[in-house]
Order: structure tokens, then sequence, then C-alpha cells
């Protein structure tokens, strides 16, 4: 049991070490598909009586959805890590 405990801590500080790395991978392909992603309208938000608080609700959404999207950019890259070990392990043991 500990010894799970013990990779998970590894792989968890192997992450932290590549993240600024990954942050800008990230940087680079937002760039790449700024012109795929839709923008949101809000000359009507602004001519409507609740337009505060619905630019309030869209930023929370916004915000939302980019502390959802790094979770799973981080379970994926720790979880890539692990595969990449298990994979080189399994043809170090097949030779």
């Amino acid at each position: 049991m500990s010894e799970k405990i013990l990779n998970k801590d590894i792989i968890e500080r192997i992450y932290y070490a590549q993240e600024k790395e990954l942050d800008k991978k990230i940087t680079q392909v937002n760039q790449k598909i700024k012109d795929k992603i839709k923008d949101i309208d809000t000359r009507n938000i602004e001519e409507s009586e609740n337009s505060r608080e619905i630019k309030e609700m869209l930023e929370t959404i916004e915000e939302n959805y980019s502390i959802k999207i790094a979770n799973y950019i981080k379970e994926y890259y720790k979880q890539g890590f692990v595969d990449g070990v298990n994979l080189m392990i399994n043809c170090l043991r097949s030779n």
C-alpha cells in the first residue's frame, strides 16, 4: 500500500516539474485553434438589464471549464507517464 502511495507521490512531483513546459505547449495549441473557437457575441448582453450578472456567469463558466480541463490534462499526463514507464519495463522484461 505504501509503495503505491509513494509511486503516486513521485508521479505527482514529475508532473509538477514539467508543469511549465506543459503550460507552454497548451499556449501553443490555444494559438493554433484560436480561429476554431467560437466567440460569444456580448453585444446583446450589454443591452440587457442583467448584463453584469450574465457576464459574471459566463466568466464563472469559463473558469470552471478551465479548471476542469486542467485537471483532465494533469491526469492524462500522469497516466501517460505511467503507461510509458510500464511499456519500457515490459520491453526490458521481454528481452
